[in-house]
């Protein structure tokens, strides 16, 4: 499986007045507008477990079934239409990118 499992991340949060609505507007909106994309398989979010205020308290992950999937989700429409959607909602729902980056998969080991 190693070279073919690929990997965006994005790291956020939002301030504690605005998570309820960060949040179901990042699950029930902002995730489903990527799946119009054919090269993304599954998208998770992962909330941080803990007070650690120096990591981002969700992530994001995003996968994609090859290279050149990965390479154009960037250019897609589903991509710009759900930037679009972001530039319009990102103060309403206190939305802050800590960080974001894309990784492919070097080996997997399983129990």
């Amino acid at each position: 499986m190693a070279g073919n499992a690929l990997i965006q991340i994005v790291a956020s949060q939002s301030t504690p007045e605005k998570e309820a609505e960060f949040n179901r507007w990042y699950s029930e909106v902002h995730v489903p507008m990527f799946f119009g994309y054919k090269g993304l398989k599954r998208a998770s979010r992962y909330k941080r477990i803990g007070n650690d205020d120096n990591s981002a308290k969700y992530l994001a992950i995003y996968e994609f079934e090859s290279k050149e999937a990965l390479d154009g989700f960037a250019k897609s429409p589903e991509f710009g239409a759900a930037v679009e959607d972001f530039e319009k909602r990102k103060e309403a729902v206190a939305f802050t990118m800590r960080w974001a980056a894309s990784y492919e998969l070097i080996t997997s080991l399983q129990r």
